[in-house]
């Protein structure tokens, strides 16, 4: 049987195609009616996820190789002391130049509550305090910032059309 999640994501995915589908016309509507019917008509049943079923492809092997064993074995791959430093000098250099990127965006003349100049003296507060924080918290925040970057391109690339500018109004 599906689970409650998967039952949800699959009528999810059903409704999300109905509204698609109703926007469109011709072949393009054809395609997604047809794929409704396989969605509606599909078992009731959690698919079969073993290897078996998978297509043979690069990332099947990936995946079986991985799944070997072979490569979890850290000793194969030790650990080397410089590597350390290096991402030490490496976090340094990064929280650094985002300190400076930070500082430079401040307007000369904003208020107690902008909130620019209010980061930027919350990061600058961390820096004095605790660096080791300040480099964690800058890699959080470089991560957060390319989990959205990914994020909004997916959601453009599956919104499937160009985004489209205005055209200015004239004036009389």
């Amino acid at each position: 049987m599906r689970t409650d999640a998967t039952a949800t994501i699959h009528a999810q995915l059903i409704a999300a195609l109905e509204r698609r589908a109703a926007a469109l016309d011709g072949e393009a509507r054809r395609a997604l009616e047809a794929r409704l019917a396989e969605l509606r008509a599909a078992p009731t049943e959690a698919p079969d996820t073993t290897a078996a079923t998978s297509p043979a492809g690069p990332l099947r092997e990936l995946l079986d190789h991985l799944a070997d064993g072979t490569c979890a074995d850290r000793a194969a791959y030790p650990d080397i002391p410089a590597l350390a430093d290096f991402r030490q000098l490496w976090s340094t250099l990064r929280a650094e130049s985002q300190l400076q990127q930070s500082v430079a965006h401040v307007p000369t003349d904003a208020g107690p509550l902008n909130s620019t100049a209010l980061a930027s003296r919350a990061i600058a507060l961390m820096r004095e305090l605790s660096p080791a924080y300040l480099r964690s918290f800058l890699a959080y925040v470089d991560e957060l910032s390319w989990l959205d970057n990914l994020g909004s391109v997916g959601a453009a690339a599956t919104a499937g059309a160009p985004a489209t500018r205005k055209r200015a109004r004239r004036k009389p």
